[in-house]
C-alpha cells in the first residue's frame, strides 16, 4: 500500500519501518483510514468471505459499506503478513459473545488480535503475549452525557464527570468510554452487564490505568492500560493483562 492515494483522515502515528516483525514481546498498534478511493476498495473486498461480503450488503449507505470492507480487508491483509498466508486464506472462530478469534486452521494460536472503528479510523492491535482489547472514539460534542454516565458508569466516575468544566467533562467521558471498552474488548464480556463495574481513571493528568475491577483494586493491578491519540479528533485505549511488553503505534498507508 501506498501512500499517495489516501484519501480519508491521516493518522498522526510514523508509518512502519521496512521488514517490521512482531517480537515476542511486542504488540502493535495500527491506525487505518477507512476512507479509500474506490480501486483500493474494490481491491481490500476481494479476499472477504461470503460471510463478509454479506455484512458488507446489508450496509444502506455506500459510504458505511465501504468502510466495513477497508477495515475487514484491512485486518485480512495485516493478519495475513504476519502469519504468511493470502489474506483471502485467513479464517475466523467467533465466542458465544461474538468476539473474532483467529482459527486454528490458520496454522497458529498463539497471535491475539482486537479491531476498533469510530468515523473515518480503525485501530487494530496485534500481539503474542496475551489477550488484547482495543477501542476507538471520534470526538464529537455529547448528547445526554448524564443519562449515558448513569447507565454505563459507577458512581464514582459519575462524581467525576460532574464536577468537571465542560470541555474537561467531555474528554474525560471520551476517556471513560474508550478504556472501559478496551477491557470489555480484550475480555469478551458485554458490555451492557459489566461497563459500570469496571472503574477506570480518566483525568489527563492521570496515570492511564484501572482502578478496580468488580470494586476489586488488586484485580485492577493485574491490567495494562494505555491511552492512544492516533489522530486529530480521535482517542483511544489499549486494555491487556499487565506486562513488560513494548507497545508500537504505526498508521497503515493505503
Amino acid at each position: 500500500m501506498s501512500s499517495e492515494t489516501n484519501i480519508g483522515v491521516t493518522p498522526g502515528w510514523p508509518p512502519a519501518p521496512k521488514n517490521w516483525q512482531l517480537a515476542e514481546n511486542e504488540v502493535h498498534v495500527w491506525a487505518v483510514s477507512l476512507d479509500q478511493t474506490p480501486a483500493q476498495v474494490s481491491g481490500l473486498a476481494a479476499p472477504l468471505s461470503p460471510d463478509e461480503q454479506t455484512r458488507a450488503g446489508r450496509f444502506h449507505f455506500e459510504r458505511d459499506r465501504n468502510r466495513f470492507v477497508v477495515g475487514r480487508g484491512t485486518l485480512r491483509l495485516l493478519l495475513g503478513q504476519y502469519l504468511h498466508l493470502p489474506p483471502g486464506e485467513i479464517k475466523f472462530e467467533y465466542t458465544a459473545r461474538g468476539k473474532p478469534l483467529l482459527s486454528r486452521a490458520n496454522g497458529s494460536d498463539t497471535l491475539h488480535f482486537n479491531l476498533a472503528h469510530s468515523g473515518a479510523l480503525a485501530l487494530l492491535a496485534v500481539t503474542r503475549v496475551a489477550e488484547v482489547g482495543v477501542d476507538i472514539e471520534q470526538i464529537r460534542p455529547l448528547r445526554d452525557a448524564d443519562g449515558i454516565a448513569k447507565r454505563f458508569f459507577s458512581s464514582w466516575e459519575s462524581g467525576v464527570l460532574r464536577a468537571l468544566a465542560p470541555l474537561e467533562m467531555q474528554n474525560a467521558f471520551y476517556n471513560l468510554w474508550t478504556r472501559k471498552e478496551a477491557w470489555l474488548k480484550a475480555t469478551g464480556e458485554g458490555i451492557g452487564e459489566s461497563l459500570n463495574q469496571v472503574e477506570v481513571s480518566c483525568l489527563p493528568q492521570e496515570p492511564c490505568r484501572f482502578m478496580r475491577l468488580f470494586g476489586d483494586s488488586f484485580a485492577a493491578s493485574q491490567w495494562r492500560l494505555l491511552h492512544l491519540t492516533p489522530a486529530d479528533g480521535y482517542v483511544g485505549a489499549l486494555a491487556m493483562r499487565d506486562s513488560d511488553a513494548e507497545v508500537k503505534c504505526w498508521r497503515l498507508n493505503c
